[in-house]
């Protein structure tokens, strides 16, 4: 198994390329740093780039290397991710939805792995982050919940579990918080085994986009994953374009 970012040069695709670093790095996993070239970036700063995440990740014992395929990025991605065993791919997306960034294309393409779809907002905030908050669902996604570990570096960096409701369809008066907290007992016993610095947030009734993004701007968070199977795509481009919070969207692989 391997991790594998997709980078091509960009600023984005670097800072986004630093989360799959420390993943990789938590999962003792090597690193791909695939390059398709499609025609339309520049060879040059895809060179600079390679170089320098090359060597940060080094810096972390993290194995890395970088390859190069050309033609049709989609075509290409489905080869690969057919010949190798990936764990999850890692893509940069643009700040806002309106955007059409070519991740979405990707998300629909049903690659045989995990996609790790990272919205940036403030480079900065890549380096250094002290507090992870995982929307989650009604139940953690064990491949979204490994991310989540993976992302937790050492003890200085706070994760914070959120279980909700999917949808007032599916609430139920006789949902309770004890009910949440022993959902997320196992993942957190399992986390805090690990050495994670984790807690819960318990939340009784469905999200919805105005109060999920007041609640990360008033908590402050460097860094939100959505498990994008548990949420309306809706309701999670309205909160990351809105939110100067850096994000992630994990979608698991299609069977």
């Amino acid at each position: 198994m391997r991790v594998v970012s997709l980078v091509n040069g960009s600023l984005l695709s670097e800072a986004a390329t630093l989360y799959a670093i420390t993943y990789a790095k938590s999962m003792q996993l090597p690193l791909t740093l695939l390059f398709i070239d499609n025609g339309d970036e520049s060879l040059e700063k895809h060179r600079l780039a390679v170089s320098s995440l090359k060597e940060l990740a080094a810096s972390q014992e993290v194995e890395v290397e970088s390859v190069t395929l050309k033609g049709d990025t989609l075509t290409q991605l489905q080869h690969f991710s057919r010949l190798y065993a990936i764990d999850t791919l890692f893509c940069a997306t643009r700040k806002f939805t309106k955007d059409h960034s070519f991740s979405d294309k990707i998300v629909k393409a049903g690659l045989q792995t995990d996609v790790a779809v990272v919205k940036i907002k403030s480079v900065p905030k890549v380096r250094g982050y002290r507090r992870v908050f995982f929307a989650a669902g009604d139940s953690p996604h064990p491949r979204a919940f490994l991310l989540w570990l993976g992302l937790l570096e050492d003890e200085s960096v706070l994760g914070k579990l959120c279980l909700t409701p999917r949808s007032y369809h599916g609430f139920r008066r006789t949902d309770s918080s004890s009910k949440r907290q022993y959902i997320a007992a196992p993942f957190l016993q399992l986390a805090r085994m690990l050495h994670k610095n984790v807690e819960m947030v318990s939340v009784l009734q469905p999200h919805n986009a105005t109060e999920l993004y007041n609640y990360l701007l008033v908590n402050c968070f460097d860094l939100v994953l959505f498990d994008a199977a548990a949420y309306p795509q809706k309701l999670l481009n309205r909160v990351t374009d809105a939110t100067a919070t850096n994000s992630i969207l994990f979608y698991p692989r299609k069977s």
